[in-house]
């Protein structure tokens, strides 16, 4: 009898961290030159054990913190205090927030002049520069963008990058403000004052901030209309729908959602679904789930048909490869191909050759096991044979489930894991100097800045913050790309009515993190850390949201 009262109080959310350990266990296991998982069993055994304990007692430990917070914060009857730190719900606050943050950021920012470019960026500027057919692998309305900036920069300063370091600017104005609107709206939604100061010092202190918006790229752009789009979604559900129904809300929540798409077109499967399957969540009035349902057929219809069907054609823009859409199948069937080629027939090695622009024979000395690029490419020889090819991956998948299991592990072991192939910490690459890029942009952009002002200065400070014992615990992509998602996740699956509309209540999260188990890289360089940015800039919203809404409930 003891027994079963016993099994009655594990409570089913106690899987989040026993998976998360699981994929721990494989991720570190697949942490080395070669990507195997299955080096020892009883090692995989023991890093199972040990990540399933470790997130098991971690994710309980902070479910216990944060009720006491909040049990501590209705006993002592907290005011509003009228120090320097203001976190009211009103404008002066907002500005003067921002202000600090900015304030923070600003030697990071002379440091990095005139901006940090990325490869995608020269790549961007090679298509407007007619260097490179134009199409969608890259958003296009980045590139127009890029593009007239860059012109502007040519004929006012005669130096493009003078012109693109206006949106640099610019990125570094909008960001402090959208970061301060974020911090009153969490005050607002209940959490201690004590904390507001934690959030106010993350986004004016944690480094990775002032780096990431002094450099230029299709994440750090989006990322802008997508932060404001999660706090427009949250305040509709938390006033039951009051506020999406107002004409303003209405407008501003389908441009934000519409402008995150253009100018990240996977954001595409973050928005949409979002808005679609809000009618899940209890509370909100069907006149509210009807008008954001509407939003999202809106935004579908516009990107999936209108852009692709009218627009691109209209303006001589060929659509981006379909080979984006499945880098993990590419990689997988050229696993196969490495480790069990004898086990592909000469029609299925010709289907390889003639789908993917490599040459089958090239494939096992191109495999890299943790980046799909090198088999990959940025095109496809014959997109026609797309659904053979599926048709071959799922077979393949079928005969080897193991090996596609390594490779698909390979890519995303950066999401579940504290060390990389080499051994070293799983922090967070960023880009100080613009020395990734595209080598033809030298002879279009001349000034193009290999090197920022003070680099190196930048470089080194950003690495010393990043050393800092406990601290350095921010800088970790397993952080903000898995545990803090498992951990939101396993609060809104807490016992009590509404398990299913808190989790449709994440749904910005739960499907940023879906993406990243998809992505071609996740453990080298420095493209999973733009992967990344948009969860940790929304990651102190949907805390506080999930974490407010577990005051009324208790610990059993």
């Amino acid at each position: 009898m003891n027994q079963l009262k016993a099994l009655k109080r594990i409570e089913p959310r106690i899987l989040v961290p026993l998976t998360l350990g699981i994929m721990f266990a494989l991720g570190d296991e697949s942490s080395n030159p070669k990507g195997y998982i299955m080096q020892g069993r009883e090692s995989l055994i023991v890093k199972i054990v040990v990540f399933c304990v470790l997130f098991c007692a971690l994710f309980r430990t902070m479910d216990i913190l944060i009720h006491r917070i909040h049990a501590a914060k209705d006993r002592s009857c907290e005011r509003h205090c009228s120090g320097f730190f203001e976190y009211g719900y009103a404008i002066k606050p907002w500005l003067k927030n921002a202000a600090i943050i900015a304030t923070c950021w600003l030697p990071y920012e002379f440091w990095l002049f005139p901006g940090v470019y990325w490869s995608d960026t020269s790549k961007q500027l090679l298509i407007h520069y007619g260097a490179e057919q134009f199409t969608d692998h890259h958003p296009f309305t980045l590139t127009y963008i890029f593009g007239w900036f860059a012109d502007f920069g040519q004929q006012v300063f005669h130096n493009p990058i003078y012109g693109l370091y206006l949106l640099i600017a610019i990125q570094l104005i909008a960001a402090p403000l959208i970061f301060s609107w974020m911090l009153l709206y969490t005050r607002k939604m209940g959490i201690p004052q004590w904390l507001c100061h934690v959030e106010l010092a993350f986004f004016a202190l944690f480094p990775f901030f002032p780096v990431m918006f002094s450099s230029l790229a299709k994440d750090t752009i989006s990322v802008l209309f997508f932060i404001p789009f999660c706090i427009l979604f949250i305040d509709g559900i938390r006033t039951k729908g009051t506020s999406l129904v107002r004409p303003r809300t209405i407008i501003a929540l389908t441009l934000c959602g519409l402008l995150t798409c253009l100018t990240k077109k996977a954001c595409m499967y973050v928005i949409i679904p979002s808005m679609l399957l809000m009618f899940l969540i209890a509370g909100v009035s069907k006149k509210a789930k009807t008008i954001a349902f509407s939003i999202g057929t809106a935004i579908a219809v516009v990107m999936i048909i209108i852009i692709p069907k009218t627009v691109m054609p209209a303006l001589g823009i060929a659509p981006g490869g379909k080979q984006e859409t499945i880098p993990f199948a590419i990689q997988q069937v050229a696993h196969d191909v490495k480790y069990n080629n004898k086990d592909i027939t000469p029609q299925e090695r010709k289907l390889i050759s003639d789908f993917l622009t490599i040459d089958y024979k090239n494939i096992p000395a191109a495999y890299d096991p943790q980046i799909a690029d090198p088999i990959k490419g940025t095109s496809l020889r014959n997109p026609e044979l797309f659904n053979d090819f599926i048709k071959l991956w799922l077979k393949k998948t079928a005969e080897h489930p193991i090996g596609h299991l390594e490779a698909w592990m390979g890519l995303v072991h950066g999401w579940f894991s504290f060390s990389n192939n080499d051994g070293s910490p799983n922090d967070m690459v960023v880009c100080t100097e613009s020395a990734w890029y595209y080598e033809p942009i030298l002879k279009y952009v001349p000034q193009w800045p290999l090197k920022a002002n003070r680099s190196d200065t930048a470089r080194s400070v950003y690495n010393m913050e990043q050393s800092l014992p406990i601290l350095n615990a921010l800088f970790s992509r397993a952080l903000w790309a898995s545990i803090l998602p498992c951990f939101m996740l396993y609060l809104a699956l807490r016992r009590g009515k509404g398990k299913w509309s808190r989790v449709a209540s994440m749904l910005p999260v739960d499907m940023s993190f879906a993406y990243l188990l998809l992505v071609p890289v996740s453990g080298m360089g420095g493209e999973p850390t733009r992967y990344v940015l948009q969860l940790i800039c929304i990651a102190p919203l949907f805390l506080a949201f999930m974490s407010t809404t577990t005051k009324s409930d208790t610990i059993r």
